[in-house]
């Protein structure tokens, strides 16, 4: 009966601290501008949790790595929303022609792609900006269904807290730890 309990009781506790990391993340990205670290920060303490490294509590752990990650993630952050600009402003120029949308489509699949690796990978190495896009890039494309299988928990994320809102305040955490237990696989 010990078992059960103990293992019934981890259980309980992972869901809290999920439930806690994501409360966090929320309320730290409620200035627009902190996304990016709050994002990274929230992938830096699942990814102590999937390498086994014991944290000080969700609280710490997560502000130390949003302190640590403030000024990369930010400029970072500065730079991917211009080119989501660009990309939507070429969206609303060319949406008539045909080929140019498809140009455009293909170039928004690849931003997606390299999207859903910045974060597993800011938060699993320690280096530059450009190393971080190169990386992000050379994983996108030369790991395609790891890709599309990210962007999958990605969209169905999206598409659950559209159906049911509350869950905003849980699945955010649940999809960050599926899509870095994928990208940890790869990165080891």
């Amino acid at each position: 009966m010990n078992i059960l309990n103990s293992r019934m009781l981890r259980g309980i506790e992972r869901v809290v601290d999920l439930f806690l990391l994501n409360l966090i993340w929320l309320i730290v990205c409620i200035p627009v501008v902190t996304i990016f670290p709050a994002t990274t920060a929230m992938y830096g303490v699942i990814r102590k949790w999937v390498i086994g490294k014991e944290t000080d509590g969700v609280f710490r752990t997560f502000f130390g790595l949003f302190r640590e990650c403030l000024f990369q993630s930010m400029g970072l952050s500065f730079l991917w929303f211009i080119l989501a600009y660009i990309i939507f402003l070429n969206y609303q120029l060319v949406h008539s022609n045909l080929l140019m949308m498809g140009i455009l489509g293909v170039l928004a699949l690849l931003f997606l792609s390299i999207t859903v690796y910045l974060f597993p990978v800011m938060a699993h190495f320690d280096t530059k900006w450009k190393h971080i896009i190169r990386n992000s890039l050379v994983m996108a494309i030369s790991y395609p269904l790891t890709t599309l299988l990210l962007i999958g928990i990605l969209l169905i994320s999206l598409y659950l807290i559209y159906l049911i809102p509350a869950l905003i305040f849980i699945v955010g955490s649940i999809s960050v730890y599926g899509s870095y237990n994928v990208c940890h696989k790869l990165f080891t």
